[in-house]
């Protein structure tokens, strides 16, 4: 049957997207539709087929026993596919021994990885399957996004979008759609982040917590070869942004030696005399992995010079004494200027 056209959002079609997903889509509501059936229920196939068969047109249109809409125009073989996905993920039973459910969960592993780069229509499949499976466990929800974002990037890439941007869909599944988007479409994704990761007020809409923008961020970047420095430096330095979102901008900045911005950023975040401690160190660290030796050993023993918080007093003294021998000497070059008392 032939494709809709694309709902006044701009959302791009997976096939016949049903109309209560556009509705909920455009006004930000939890995704709601009848018919799912419950894994533990008693009736037999013909029954399950007469009950999706009855679904009613107000909850949705109507679906197989794996979500996806019986009009969809995925074969049988792609529905079989997401099927085996979504037993695969739904939770074992919490009192079988460890063994099972080490077992169960390499399995699930090994499962998503492989339809991850399967065919398009496995993922088309799966993303049909994700607009019925909200009272499927977040796992299988996950496994879903994971899989139709990857196998059918194109069609999943406005889904991943509305995900990401709008309030009201469970946030676990707007968290798994960031870093899918971010990996999959990442020219969308630095286009949709930017504004919210260099705000310089309180946000104005609900988001995923910023630390999984900031890994977003990096992923995109690399894979358009743009360099993520800049933004983690306006991140780290940016007392508005969540502490776990500042910490890892601090520690992603070391993987990018050789750019005076972020370096620049991690020397601010250092001497912050009102600062957070956890973030102070991260930026100690980056800046030892990035500075060359003799620099970075005179910036540590200027700032302990200066230093007033006891606690990070002794975290500079141990990072030079067991980074800095020999490095630190007084003018004379013979007396080293950190002793080795602790």
């Amino acid at each position: 049957m032939p494709l809709p056209s694309p709902p006044p959002s701009g959302l791009a079609s997976i096939g016949p997207l049903p109309l209560w997903l556009v509705g909920c889509l455009l006004i930000g509501c939890s995704p709601q539709v009848g018919g799912a059936q419950d894994s533990d229920s008693p009736e037999s196939a013909e029954e399950t087929d007469s009950l999706v068969e009855a679904a009613s047109e107000a909850d949705g249109p109507a679906r197989d026993e794996w979500h996806i809409p019986l009009d969809a125009p995925v074969g049988e073989d792609a529905r079989d596919a997401v099927g085996r996905l979504i037993e695969a993920t739904r939770p074992l039973d919490p009192t079988l021994t460890s063994d099972y459910h080490d077992r169960h969960l390499a399995e699930q592993r090994q499962l998503i990885e492989g339809l991850k780069v399967s065919e398009e229509e496995i993922g088309n499949a799966a993303l049909h399957a994700y607009t019925g499976a909200e009272k499927e466990p977040y796992l299988v929800r996950r496994a879903l996004i994971w899989v139709g974002g990857f196998a059918a990037p194109e069609s999943a890439r406005e889904l991943l979008r509305t995900l990401m941007m709008n309030y009201g869909f469970p946030i676990d599944d707007r968290t798994e759609a960031t870093i899918v988007l971010a990996k999959t479409s990442p020219e969308v994704f630095l286009a949709s982040a930017a504004a919210h990761l260099r705000r310089r007020e309180k946000p104005t809409q609900t988001m995923p917590d910023d630390e999984f923008l900031v890994e977003g961020w990096v992923d995109a970047c690399q894979l358009t070869g743009q360099s993520p420095v800049p933004m983690l430096a306006d991140v780290a330095t940016n007392l508005l942004m969540q502490p776990r979102a500042r910490y890892l901008a601090a520690k992603r900045m070391r993987l990018f030696p050789n750019e005076p911005i972020g370096q620049e950023a991690l020397e601010s975040c250092l001497v912050e005399s009102m600062g957070d401690g956890y973030l102070r160190r991260m930026a100690a660290q980056s800046l030892r992995e990035l500075l060359p030796r003799e620099t970075g050993c005179r910036l540590f023993a200027e700032t302990l010079a200066r230093e007033s918080d006891l606690n990070f007093r002794q975290f500079l003294n141990d990072m030079i004494q067991e980074n800095c021998r020999g490095e630190l000497m007084d003018d004379s070059g013979a007396a080293p200027i950190v002793s080795d008392d602790r």
